[in-house]
């Protein structure tokens, strides 16, 4: 222990006389433990530390599994009866519990307003684990139809809109036109599938709907006995389902179960990206050590003298690898420390990585858990790259050595080592910059598929009708109708109209239909359900393929009409015009509708989801449906669509005052959020791609600014003896050209194999394009290139007299 302390104090000396060399050191790792550090901590966050409920590994989501029907997902939400049959069936469950979304307005204490709601079962808190912070639970005899009327607020709409007034238990508060009794208000930062719901209010689920199997809108969770598995409750629920789907061929058909844990249910979509983003940090960190390696052993070459005399003085290989390793771990603790504050730095930017069915809940900071794995990171760096160059320095010849006076010594193998660092570190940029460039493309390619929208000027908001008081059909042409009679006549306004659902903003709404004239045994056709106004498609910029847009000849008493996009018309009519064609929606008394117009395809569902089959209808001609009524507003402006959100908004409380206006967004602002992750995954593997260049163009100039103090002597000779200027250039170059280039080729055959882990994160461009990969490569030859000029340029200016007394 006191020859360690010794040589802790003598490796801070020796640094402390080398301030530049330690500060560039200490930067260049503090860059790669920081990110390292941070990106674990948003994993360790997110996919490690326990979810905050109890025995949250217990807890799972079951779905009816509608693969083979395909449905806009896979896994949908499921009937009230098949829950009602899973719960009377199942073994493998401590309880069930149902969510039903259900918005909810919220009037007659202040300005109205849209409140993101659940409806569940009285088991839903004691199942989860969870009970409110203030007040009680749901009682069974709440969650019956006719019970009382009461709701649990959120803890941050407790304190927004009644100011944490604990008074409010026992008040009433009128939702949807009704008062419900508050009896509860949960813990702040409770959250569960989605980050803003508000108000929880009991399900109260009626006979008839415990007996529907037709109609799938419940969410089901679940807490698994102690000591089941994810496989054994999946086995058990298929077979329950089996069952349901023999009792029930026409509303089940097709249908099977899915368990999901409920850790995969709220972060299965950011696990790759998440594992990208933390290998492409340790690539980072790996070049930061090849790059301080690659120092280390420059500078041990100038102290060859001072190694010798060690080893003369009768210091074994060993204990002079121990004092090279102690200062090598002096710096990579320094930067360490320094990492941490640059992860503290960069979690208000990775906070929007965190999935939404987690945010509120889950917050980054540096826990034991970081905190060790940033040590253990920089005691593991220190020895990754000071363990080499210690090596390496310790293989003295005394006889050598001593008798150089005071000229620097530097082996061969020193020279390869360092020759070996460099083609590494560019390997691994370009592989960097490679997944870089990709997810450039990617992110261009998602966003500029809606660019015949002219986002930039759409203007986006809701005004989802209540069922209380637009149940009524007429009521709601009354309103849409005078809602786009206002805000068509507002100066700044070119069109606008009205859509169950702009594209991205709701997953979901699907239909089956009956082609007319067809014999349909098995699954029926299905579709994408929407109804818009008659101005929808021309205001969002969606183009016509064949027939006509709706028009005012379509109305309630006019033929039933109906607008297709053309993935519905090549899927169902693939060898001819489906203009003209009919089908009718698959609910009792329905109308034939006629196809008037094929319209281009919208990714309604995502970004990158596949086009999905879509069916609009002129909200006029469809009475019921009522889930699938216009909410939805889009107006088309000549300015800046945000300014006009006052005037609008004074245009629809004009018609209706206590209608709630939300989700206000341009449509710029809607895709710039739905790209929102990986625009930010791409940003910071740029970042990651362009510091590994950065340091990859640092170690190529090291080196060679190296080799030519190392062949300065040698330099002055040949150029005394008569060699060009040109000569020497090209010698400098030609030796850090070759490792560029060899790294190049490296790293090109890295990124071929890497770059296909990347396939399912990418859009609109293939991971092997080609295009991509030469791009990157030329890029980085040429700044390879640069940091090879300087040194080179450099060694042209050498003096022969100088050199030739050089040492």
């Amino acid at each position: 222990m006191e020859s360690l302390i010794k040589d802790i104090r003598y490796g801070v000396r020796s640094l402390l006389k080398h301030p530049g060399f330690t500060l560039i050191a200490v930067l260049t790792l503090a860059l790669g433990i920081g990110a390292n550090t941070a990106i674990f901590s948003l994993v360790n966050a997110v996919l490690l530390k326990p979810l905050p409920f109890p025995e949250s590994d217990r807890l799972v989501m079951l779905w009816e599994d509608m693969s083979s029907l395909s449905t806009p997902h896979n896994y949908s939400e499921s009937a009230p009866g098949t829950y009602a049959d899973w719960k009377a069936q199942q073994s493998v469950f401590d309880d069930m519990a149902v969510l039903n979304w259900k918005p909810l307005n919220l009037t007659g204490d202040g300005e109205p307003e849209k409140i993101p709601s659940f409806g569940v079962t009285a088991n839903f808190f004691p199942l989860i684990g969870i009970q409110p912070a203030l007040g009680r639970n749901l009682t069974p005899d709440e969650d019956k139809p006719g019970g009382a009327k009461v709701a649990i607020l959120s803890d941050a709409l407790w304190q927004r809109r009644y100011g944490g007034d604990r008074g409010i238990l026992g008040r009433d508060i009128v939702l949807n036109g009704e008062k419900h009794t508050v009896v509860g208000v949960m813990p702040a930062g409770f959250q569960f599938l989605v980050s803003d719901v508000g108000v929880w209010v009991p399900a109260a689920l009626t006979k008839e709907q415990l007996a529907d199997h037709d109609n799938h809108y419940v969410d089901v969770v679940a807490r698994m006995k102690r000591g089941v598995t994810i496989e054994q409750s999946q086995a058990d629920l298929k077979t329950i389902t089996q069952r349901i789907v023999r009792d029930h061929p026409d509303e089940m058909e097709g249908v099977t179960a899915a368990v999901v844990s409920l850790r995969e249910q709220l972060a299965g979509n950011v696990r790759r990206p998440l594992m990208m983003l933390l290998v492409a940090a340790g690539l980072v960190l790996l070049i930061a050590c090849a790059n301080v390696a690659s120092l280390q052993l420059s500078r041990a070459a100038g102290r060859g003298k001072e190694i010798a005399v060690r080893a003369a003085l009768g210091a074994s290989r060993g204990r002079i690898v121990r004092q090279l390793l102690v200062e090598s771990i002096l710096l990579a603790g320094a930067g360490g420390a320094l990492g941490l504050l640059v992860a503290l730095w960069s979690f208000s930017l990775l906070k929007q990585l965190i999935p939404g069915g987690m945010r509120v809940s889950t917050s980054l900071k540096i826990d034991l858990p970081v905190l060790g794995f940033a040590m253990m990171i920089s005691l593991v760096t220190g020895i990754i790259f000071g363990l080499v160059p210690a090596l390496q320095a310790s293989k003295v010849d005394l006889n050598r050595a001593l008798k150089q006076g005071g000229r620097t010594a530097s082996s061969a193998g020193g020279n390869k080592l360092r020759g070996a660092f460099v083609v590494a570190e560019v390997a691994l940029a370009l592989v960097l910059l490679v997944g870089a460039g990709l997810l450039m493309q990617t992110v261009f390619h998602m966003r500029n598929q809606y660019s015949g929208f002219r986002p930039e000027k759409l203007l986006t908001l809701r005004t989802q009708l209540p069922s209380y008081k637009y149940g009524e059909h007429p009521k709601r042409v009354a309103f849409y109708d005078q809602v786009l009679e206002r805000v068509k006549a507002l100066p700044g306004v070119v069109s606008a109209g009205y859509t169950t659902s702009v594209p991205l903003q709701w997953p979901g709404g699907a239909n089956g239909f009956t082609i007319e004239g067809r014999d349909q045994t098995g699954n029926a056709p299905n579709a994408i359900h929407r109804q818009v106004s008659l101005d929808y498609f021309q205001t969002m910029g969606i183009d016509l393929r064949r027939g006509r847009y709706f028009d005012e000849g379509d109305r309630k008493d006019s033929v039933p009409v109906v607008i297709v996009n053309e993935t519905l018309a090549r899927q169902y009519w693939p060898h001819e015009d489906a203009l003209g064609k009919r089908f009718k929606l698959g609910v009792p008394n329905a109308p034939w509708v006629t196809i008037v117009g094929v319209v281009v395809d919208v990714r309604e569902m995502g970004m990158d989801d596949p086009v999905r089959a879509e069916m609009y209808f002129p909200y006029r001609q469809i009475t019921s449906h009522f889930g699938y009524a216009p909410r939805d507003l889009v107006i088309r402006t000549t300015g800046d669509p945000l300014s006009l959100v006052g005037v609008v908004s004074r245009e629809i409380h004009a018609v209706d005052p206590d209608q709630p206006i939300s989700n206000i967004a341009t449509m710029g602002e809607v895709l710039t959020e739905r790209t929102g992750a990986r625009r930010l995954g791409m940003i910071l593997l740029t970042a990651f791609a362009g510091l590994a260049l950065l340091l990859a163009s640092l170690g190529i100039y090291g080196v060679l600014s190296f080799f030519v103090a190392q062949q300065t002597r040698e330099i002055g000779v040949r150029l005394a003896l008569g060699a060009q200027l040109r000569d020497i250039l090209v010698l400098v170059l030609k030796k850090g050209m070759g490792l560029a280039l060899l790294g190049v080729a490296v790293g090109l055959i890295a990124a071929f194999a890497l770059a296909r882990l990347m396939a399912s994160l990418l859009f609109g461009v293939r991971a092997t394009d080609p295009i991509t990969f030469a791009a990157i490569a030329l890029i980085l030859t040429g700044v390879a290139l640069l940091a090879c000029y300087i040194p080179a340029r450099r060694a042209t200016k050498v003096d022969p007299l100088v050199a030739l007394r050089y040492e």
